[in-house]
């Protein structure tokens, strides 16, 4: 028997019992959306945590202060601690003369003016070395420079959200925009940045493009504040080289444990060692929910041996009869197996799409980070043709090993 008549004996079978041969795909269908699904979900994440690390910087460290209450805040006070400040980066910069940068972070909470027009974007202190240590430069203009932090001047660099916001299309270099109660004049605005936010997110993230950048002295001198006055949100130091990031972190943490008077009241980040835990949690998600799927796949594997048994018993006469015409074992071995096959594929491609649907629905309505990769549709689709060839050997072989005369005589 040609391949090609095998094949149309299989499809007419098939399509005979439609509905029968679509309730058995049914697990197969399930099984390999869920893997489409999960696999999705996993490389969303896995490439939101590599976005969000790119921004942080591998080579980087933050250093970022902690509230304390309650008893954690009455002993820091009495070992006369207040925190992360200014000048604790300026200790870091003296004490560690390898590293390529190190830069403060204050954040000031005011309003934003233009005329009548008010931005809710956050104003940040900081100084020179923030656009090289973050990898964040203006698109227009210029950045904050040291003679600006030196004389603490009355300046600052815009993010493309705040332009767009108070400024439209304008050019907005050389114009003033009101903080608080003091006109600034707008030296540079930054370029954009993709910030995603999603709730994969291994850390949180704020949006960078509605920031107003200060020099760092103008902002602890204009906005005091009267219980932390030199006090500073984050620290971002810079080193040459990745594998420099771990040994750094250990002599930060050694000077800062010594100035703040063994008061754990900062944290300090390591963005590259953030993104290594992540990927590893993403790792066992990712065989937590491929062994769900899988187990969905077995059992539509078993339904399908279950109804191409009953069909081989069904068609007990047509087997005899096909032998008695000259079929061969192969002949009749290859025509169940087809058949398999083909519901078992057909299954798959319907699951592919069915998979490809619920990535896009886990999107929009729950927020999360979906990517359908090429190697998740083929791993999904080889495992379905997998599941009908293994779970289609056993009754095509019980087939193909009927005796031509008993089949015959069967009723």
């Amino acid at each position: 028997m040609e391949f090609s008549e095998s094949l149309r004996i299989g499809i007419k079978s098939i399509w005979v019992h439609k509905l029968r041969s679509f309730l058995t795909t049914l697990g197969v269908i399930f099984g390999v959306a869920a893997v489409i699904s999960m696999l999705s979900i996993g490389e969303g994440a896995k490439r939101t945590a590599v976005e969000q690390i790119k921004l942080l910087g591998t080579n980087n460290i933050r250093v970022n202060h902690l509230k304390l209450t309650g008893e954690q805040a009455e002993a820091a006070e009495k070992k006369l601690s207040k925190g992360l400040t200014y000048r604790d980066g300026q200790l870091i910069r003296e004490n560690l003369p390898n590293v390529k940068g190190v830069t403060p972070v204050r954040f000031v909470e005011t309003e934003i003016m233009l005329g009548n027009k008010e931005s809710n974007g956050r104003v940040v202190g900081t100084d020179e070395a923030y656009e090289w240590v973050t990898n964040f430069h203006p698109s227009e203009g210029r950045f904050i420079g040291s003679l600006d932090v030196a004389e603490a001047k009355r300046v600052c660099v815009i993010g493309s959200e705040i332009r767009r916001e108070l400024f439209g299309y304008r050019n907005p270099l050389g114009r003033r925009i009101k903080i608080g109660d003091t006109w600034f004049v707008v030296i540079g605005a930054m370029e954009s940045k993709t910030v995603k936010e999603g709730k994969a997110s291994i850390i949180k993230l704020r949006n960078i493009n509605k920031d107003v950048y200060i020099p760092i002295t103008t902002a602890l001198k204009r906005y005091t504040d009267e219980d932390r006055p030199n006090s500073v949100e984050e620290i971002a130091i810079q080193v040459e080289r990745e594998e420099q990031v771990v040994p750094t972190s250990d002599v930060v943490k050694r000077l800062l444990k010594r100035t703040h008077n063994d008061v754990n009241d900062y944290e300090i980040i390591i963005p590259a060692e953030l993104l290594a835990q992540s990927q590893k949690t993403q790792r066992v998600f990712n065989i937590v929910m491929g062994s769900i799927a899988a187990i969905s796949l077995l059992v539509g594997g078993i339904g399908i041996m279950n109804i191409m048994l009953a069909s081989v018993t069904e068609r007990t006469k047509e087997i005899g009869t096909r032998r008695a015409l000259g079929a061969t074992e192969r002949d009749i071995l290859g025509q169940f197996l087809n058949e398999t096959v083909m519901i078992s594929v057909t299954g798959g491609t319907i699951g592919i799409i069915l998979g490809v649907v619920m990535a896009r629905g886990i999107n929009l309505f729950a927020g999360w980070d979906t990517v359908i990769s090429l190697y998740s549709v083929v791993i999904s689709f080889g495992i379905s043709a997998l599941v009908g060839i293994v779970f289609g050997i056993y009754p095509a072989r019980q087939a193909a090993k009927m005796d031509p005369i008993a089949a015959l005589r069967f009723e």
